[in-house]
C-alpha cells in the first residue's frame, strides 16, 4: 500500500469516530418522554366590585378660532369703481367710506323721482281746490233746476231751459266724481311717488360701499375703472377684536351649558377666559351636531389657529360605573366579566357616557357584582381564575 493510500484509510478513519462521538452525544442529551399532561395554568385577575356612584362628566371638544363679525359686501348697484379709499390690513371704523361707485346717473335718476313728487303734491293740492269749487257749482245748478222745475213747462222754451239745466248738472255731477276721486286717491299716488324717491336715495346712497362695523379690510376686489354688476363681491371685513371659538358637539351631548357662560379655551396651551355666546339647542338634521361659540379677547390670537375647550356635561345620578379597561369590545359589541366564586361569566352590557377612565353601564350587571377590572382580552365564559389580593 502506498503512502497516499495510507493517510485517506486514516481520515476516513477519523471522521467515522467523530460521527459516532456526536451521535452518542445527542442520543444521551436528549429529553426523556413524559407521559402526563401538564395542569392548565389559571390566570390571575384583579376584581372590583360595580357600585353606584354619582357623575359629573365633562367633555373635551377641539375647533378653530374665527372672527367675532366677518362680512362680504357686494355691489347693490352697477357702476364704474371711481374712488378705492383703503388698502386690505386697514382698521376702519363702522361707516368708513371703502369704495365708490360712479353716481352721476343715480344722482339724476333722484333728481327725477324728487321733481315728480312735487308735481304730484302741486296737482293735489289744485284738485282739492277744484273738487270744493265743484260742489259749489253742482249745488247752484241743482238750485236752478228746482227753480225751472216750479215754474212749469207750459212753454217749449220753459221745457227747453229745464232740459239745458239737467244737462249742464249731469255734467258738473261727472267733473265732481273725477276731482273727487282724485283727491281720494291723492294719498296712494304722494306715497307712490316717495317710495320712487326714496328708491333712487338708496340707489344713490348704494354707490358708497362702506363698512357696516368697525373692523379690518380684509379684501378689496374691485380696482378704480372697473365697471361692476350687481350682486358682484367687492370687499370683505372681519371683527378681530374678539374671536369666537367654534366647535359642533355630538347630537346627543347633553350639556350643562347657558348663554353667558364662563368657559376656559386653550389657545397653543394657554388658557384663555370666553364666554358662551351661541349654542344650537336642536342637531343639524344633516350633520346630527350641535354648533357652539365661545367667544374670547382677540389679542394675539390669529383666525383659524386650533383650539380646545372641556365643557360639562349634565351630573349622571346613582349610575353603574366601571373602568374602561374592564370592556371587553368585540363586533361593536361590549362585555364584562363578572367573577363570582373563581369562575368567569361573560355578559353583554350596554354602556353609555364615558367619564375619563370609567363608563356609564346601562344594563347587563348589577350593583353589588364583581367584574375583572382590567386585562379582559385573554379571557373566557366559564374560565377558571385566581383572585388577586388587594
Amino acid at each position: 500500500m502506498t503512502l497516499p493510500q495510507k493517510l485517506t484509510a486514516r481520515h476516513f478513519l477519523l471522521l467515522l469516530v467523530i460521527s459516532l462521538l456526536i451521535l452518542t452525544t445527542l442520543i444521551l442529551s436528549r429529553p426523556e418522554k413524559s407521559g402526563k399532561l401538564r395542569a392548565p395554568t389559571v390566570p390571575t385577575v384583579v376584581v372590583e366590585e360595580v357600585g353606584l356612584r354619582d357623575v359629573h362628566p365633562s367633555l373635551q371638544i377641539s375647533g378653530r378660532l374665527q372672527p367675532r363679525l366677518a362680512a362680504t359686501l357686494s355691489a347693490e348697484v352697477a357702476g364704474r369703481v371711481v374712488e378705492r379709499s383703503v388698502e386690505p390690513g386697514r382698521q376702519v371704523t363702522a361707516g368708513a367710506l371703502l369704495m365708490r361707485l360712479e353716481e352721476g346717473d343715480y344722482r339724476d335718476a333722484l333728481a327725477r323721482a324728487e321733481a315728480q313728487l312735487s308735481q304730484e303734491r302741486a296737482a293735489v293740492s289744485r284738485d282739492r281746490r277744484l273738487l270744493e269749487l265743484a260742489r259749489q257749482t253742482r249745488e247752484l245748478q241743482a238750485k236752478e233746476v228746482a227753480r225751472l222745475k216750479r215754474l212749469g213747462s207750459e212753454s217749449l222754451t220753459s221745457v227747453s231751459r229745464l232740459d239745458e239745466a239737467r244737462q249742464r248738472l249731469l255734467q258738473l255731477q261727472g267733473e265732481e266724481a273725477r276731482l273727487d276721486y282724485s283727491v281720494s286717491t291723492a294719498t296712494s299716488r304722494l306715497a307712490l311717488r316717495r317710495a320712487e324717491r326714496d328708491s333712487a336715495a338708496r340707489d344713490l346712497e348704494r354707490c358708497n360701499i362702506t363698512a357696516p362695523f368697525a373692523g379690518t379690510v380684509n379684501e378689496l376686489l374691485a380696482d378704480v375703472g372697473d365697471r361692476v354688476a350687481v350682486n358682484r363681491e367687492l370687499a370683505s371685513l372681519v371683527a378681530l377684536d374678539e374671536l369666537d371659538f367654534y366647535a359642533e358637539l355630538p347630537g346627543d351631548a347633553q350639556t350643562a351649558l347657558s348663554l353667558g357662560q364662563t368657559l376656559m379655551v386653550r389657545v397653543a396651551g394657554v388658557a384663555l377666559e370666553g364666554r358662551l355666546v351661541s349654542l344650537q339647542r336642536e342637531p343639524d338634521h344633516s350633520t346630527h351636531t350641535l354648533a357652539l361659540r365661545i367667544r374670547v379677547a382677540g389679542e394675539g390670537l390669529v383666525p383659524g389657529a386650533l383650539a380646545e375647550t372641556r365643557l360639562p356635561l349634565r351630573a349622571l345620578n346613582n349610575v353603574l360605573l366601571v373602568p374602561v379597561a374592564a370592556l371587553l369590545r368585540e363586533d361593536g359589541k361590549a362585555y364584562l366579566f363578572v367573577e363570582k366564586q373563581g369562575q368567569l361569566s361573560r355578559r353583554r352590557v350596554e354602556t353609555g357616557r364615558r367619564d375619563g377612565d370609567a363608563v356609564v353601564v346601562l344594563s347587563g350587571v348589577a350593583a353589588g357584582e364583581r367584574i375583572v377590572a382590567r386585562d379582559v382580552a385573554a379571557l373566557s365564559d366559564a374560565q377558571q381564575v385566581k383572585v388577586a389580593q388587594e
